[in-house]
């Protein structure tokens, strides 16, 4: 292979365009990490752990404890205030509002963690690539 089929092919191979692709990515993924710990830093109490509540909903339903209404004046047991606080859920309107706030900042954030992964993923596959190319043109280097 003579010296201009080498320059030939070096110059399709495009690596200053997968290196500013890697360099955009790069900033992709910091843009989303960024605005995903902020979004977190935000709303924090708005999230919780999978199948928990968030802190805004704990602090309702501490609230309404307090007020369950007590039949002829025993106490509620522990059965009885589970079930009236599970009617709370939808009968409340400022815990509603509230657990309605924590399932949106959950699909939110799990949008975001799901943004990330995929920049993670597309930089990896670009590094990859990159890889590849440097062992193609270390190819063409050769005698």
């Amino acid at each position: 292979m003579n010296i201009g089929q080498k320059v030939a092919i070096l110059n399709e191979l495009k690596t200053k365009k997968l290196i500013d692709d890697i360099q955009e990515q790069e900033n992709t993924l910091e843009n989303l990490l960024r605005a995903d710990a902020l979004y977190r830093s935000e709303r924090i109490q708005c999230l919780a752990p999978h199948g928990e509540d968030s802190r805004e909903v704990k602090g309702i339903l501490a609230d309404l404890v307090m007020e369950a209404p007590a039949p002829e004046g025993k106490k509620m047991t522990v059965a009885q205030t589970d079930a009236w606080l599970r009617t709370q859920r939808t009968a409340n309107p400022s815990l509603a509002k509230a657990i309605q706030s924590q399932n949106e900042a959950a699909f939110m954030a799990e949008n975001n963690r799901i943004s990330t992964e995929m920049a993670k993923a597309r930089l990896s596959s670009l590094r990859g690539l990159l890889g590849l190319r440097t062992a193609q043109i270390e190819f063409l280097g050769q005698d």
